[in-house]
This record gives structure tokens, sequence and C-alpha cells, in this order.
């Protein structure tokens, strides 16, 4: 963020200034105490802890102020020229600073949202503009009510682009986080069962996704998966140009001649427009075709040219646990995917994990998805029938936790159900070793992250 002062924040937070001098610098925010550095401010926030508990913390961290809502919480031993500026709702309050803030900013701002995907879509998006240009994007996976006003309050003026996620799990909450950031270029990756039980339905899903796009600048791009079909329904909501993606037919620009080596994945990129250019990703899966499309688009769209574009995606690294490859002490080769797992992602994760390491015996390790409400039984075991068509390809399946017994019903190969990760490790024990390849995949919930930490240093979890 660009050096700002006390003063300054309480105008921008539309807050009052109760201690702590109006000049006094404040050079960076976080609503995690942890986080903080010397000089920045914290935003006490109200969640599952009370932030004002950690004002404590913000003064030993040698933060410089902070946003709070309750007075009855200064502690007395607070230093005499630590600011506070007292609000209403530190949320709110935080919203305010980041939404006047961004409008000072005149760089371009792609927002990414979707189901699936988005994550690894941010990421290829600004890895390919930052080979042209200085690029910010969001950290790691800050794409809520927080972490989008963060992200905006990061922008400075070394930035010439800025690649932001936003995410969601109620309607109005797009709206919302799109009102702040106020996009040039948006980004729609698809619409899937992620976070059904607080909508109902698909469609219900696409229209929460689909409040991002009037707040799309008119004159700017929405680029939408065209095949989602969900998003086609949609399109009224933006007047400005629109893109259509696809990685089963032609479209406004398409992938073709889609092709798995050990290496990762290449493909032809084609335009409606005729150009058409070789690209090959250091990623597995027609899933990460779908997720790269959009980004060369983009890419496109603010002047890189083809082969440079080519050249990066070759050089491509993305956030962890996002089907990210490993080999163990053991010689197995662990595949982590258990960042988040929703019907759509976990299929795309068992037919990509089908089609590479032809030579190893394949061990499926599936946990829970989450967030499917009533019916998250009919999902589970749609996900089990569609893992039959490769059953020949998979040494064994083993499914953990209560929820995931009916994809554990559903498959007809060899299979196992373990309660929880401690039966699974015991369980994999047995296959850890130079012969077998094993792929986790679960919601961000049940953190299978510590069964892969386990199994790549042959421990129990």
């Amino acid at each position: 963020m660009k050096p700002t002062s006390l003063g300054q924040v309480a105008v921008l937070a539309e807050g009052l200034l109760l201690n702590g001098s109006p000049d006094r610098p404040v050079t960076s925010v976080h609503f995690d105490s942890r986080q903080l550095e010397a000089g920045g401010l914290f935003v006490a926030v109200r969640s599952e802890r009370d932030g004002h508990d950690f004002l404590p913390s913000a003064v030993a961290k040698g933060a410089a102020a902070a946003i709070i809502s309750d007075e009855a919480k200064i502690p007395p031993d607070l230093p005499r020229d630590f600011g506070l500026i007292l609000v209403n709702d530190t949320v709110r309050a935080f919203e305010k600073w980041a939404g006047k803030y961004r409008n000072q900013l005149t760089l371009p701002i792609i927002a990414v949202t979707g189901s699936n995907g988005k994550t690894t879509t941010k990421d290829i998006t600004a890895h390919l503009l930052s080979q042209a240009m200085s690029v910010y994007k969001t950290y790691k996976s800050f794409n809520n009510h927080l972490g989008v006003p963060y992200s905006l309050l990061q922008i400075d003026e070394c930035h010439q682009a800025a690649v932001l996620e936003l995410g969601m799990n109620h309607a109005g909450e797009i709206d919302r986080l799109a009102s702040l950031v106020r996009p040039r270029i948006s980004i729609i990756t698809n619409i899937g069962d992620a976070h059904l039980e607080f909508f109902g339905s698909r469609r219900k899903i696409a229209l929460a996704k689909g409040e991002l796009l009037p707040h799309t600048a008119r004159d700017g791009l929405v680029l939408l998966n065209g095949d989602s079909p969900y998003l086609q329904q949609i399109t009224h909501l933006y007047p400005g140009k629109t893109l259509f993606y696809s990685v089963e037919r032609p479209a406004d620009l398409w992938a073709e001649e889609i092709a798995t080596s050990e290496r990762g994945t290449s493909f032809i990129v084609r335009f409606a427009s005729g150009e058409a250019f070789p690209v090959a990703l250091p990623l597995f899966g027609k899933h990460n075709v779908a997720n790269s499309l959009p980004a060369i688009a983009v890419a496109r769209e603010m002047g890189m040219e083809p082969a440079a574009i080519a050249q990066a995606l070759a050089t491509l690294k993305i956030s962890a646990m996002r089907f990210e490859v490993s080999t163990a002490a053991s010689g197995a080769v662990v595949i982590n995917d258990a960042y988040n797992a929703s019907p759509a992602s976990m299929e795309a994760a068992i037919e990509t994990f089908a089609q590479i390491l032809p030579g190893r015996k394949k061990v499926l390790v599936l946990g829970e998805m989450l967030e499917l409400g009533k019916e998250s039984a009919r999902l589970h075991a749609e996900v089990g029938t569609f893992a039959n068509q490769y059953r020949e390809r998979f040494a064994l399946l083993v499914t953990i936790g209560e929820a995931a017994r009916p994809l554990h019903d559903a498959y007809q190969g060899e299979k196992r159900h373990v309660p929880d990760k401690a039966a699974a490790a015991a369980l994999l024990a047995a296959h850890n070793d130079g012969e077998h390849a094993i792929l986790f995949k679960a919601s961000r919930g049940i953190c299978l992250e510590t069964l892969v930490a386990s199994l790549l240093e042959n421990k129990q979890p």
C-alpha cells in the first residue's frame, strides 16, 4: 500500500480518531495480529475470536495503530502514542477504506471467480502478465470479505496490473466484493456444485457468480467458460465485450489437440479471429487447460505476443496443494490436490490421474466433499460412478469419512473405506514404495495435507 497517515486512514474508514497523532505514518495493514509488521495498522475484526483481544499483541508487534469498534476493550496500559480509530463496524470500515483507496488506482484490475479453478486461473493470469509488467496478485486465497479489501490495499505505485480472486458461499457476497474491486476484466471459470448447501441449485450459484459482471468496466472484457451452460444464461448481465472459451468445441477461443505427457499438457490455442499457436503447460489435465485459456486471452488483450505467452506458460508454477506432484523418500509419487474439492474438481482430478504415470500402481485417496447439503450422498455417489470408467487403471480406491461412503459404495473396483486419516495412514503404509503413485483430494476442512506430509516423511500423521 502507499504510505499514508493515521488521520488519512480515519477519513477513508469514516472513523473517529481517539488516540495518536493524525500525522503518524501507517505503512501496512492486516486483520491478523500474527502477520502485522512494525508501523502497520491492525483491524480488530470480530469473527470466531474477537480481534480486540489481540490489541496487546498488535502493540508488541510494533503496530502504529488499530481500527476498533469496542471502547471497553481498549487495554488500560495502551501506549500514549498508539493510534486508535473508532468505528461502528471494523469490517465495513476496512471495506470503506479499501473502496476509497481503489478510487485512486488507475491500473487495470482483473477479477476471477468461479466454482472451481479460480486460484489456478488467477496464478496463470498473473504469471503471464508478470513477464511484461509488475503485477500484484491475491495472496494465497485471500478472496473473502477480509481478503479482498486487504488485497486492494497492497497495490501501490510500482504495480501496473492486479489480478484479484473473489470467493463466496452466499448470495450477495460477490456483489459486495466486486463493488470494491470494479475490475476492467472479469473471468468466471465455471459453475459447479461447490456451496450447493447454501444455494440449492446451480442456477442460483450462476446468479451469485454473475454479480461480478455489472461491476465490470463497460469498455472492458468478460471471459466466460463456454463449457458451463449456466454461464451462457447470464451474459445479459454485462453489456460490453464478452468472450467464451472452451476445451470441448470451437468458441471465441478454444483448445484443441490436447495431449498429456509426464511433463504436463500441450495443446493448440485457437481464436475465432483465425490466430492459433501451440503452448505447453507444466500442469496436468484438461481442467488446467480450461484454467489457462482465459489467462491467455487476458495476455493477448493486454498486448502480449503469442511467442511470449508460450514461453511464459512453460515456466509456470502455481499455488501449493493443487495437483502438486512430489516424490516421497520411499520413491512413491505423491500428488497433493487436497486444497479443496467439489464434484467437478474431484472428477477432473480422477480423470487426470488416470491418464498419467502409466508405469505406476495408482491409489486414489478421496476424502469428504463438504457444503453439499442434502445432495451430498447423491453427488458423492456420482463421483464414484464417474471413477468406474477408469477402475482398470487404479490399483485401489481409499475413501475417508462417513460422507464419502456413498462414493465408496458406487465404485466397482478394488476399494477400502476408513473412518479417519489415522486409519488411512496405516492402510497406505503398504503402498508407500517406488511402485506406487498416490493422489489425495478432499475439501479444505478435511486437512488431507497432514496425511500427505506423513506419507512423504514416512511418519504417522
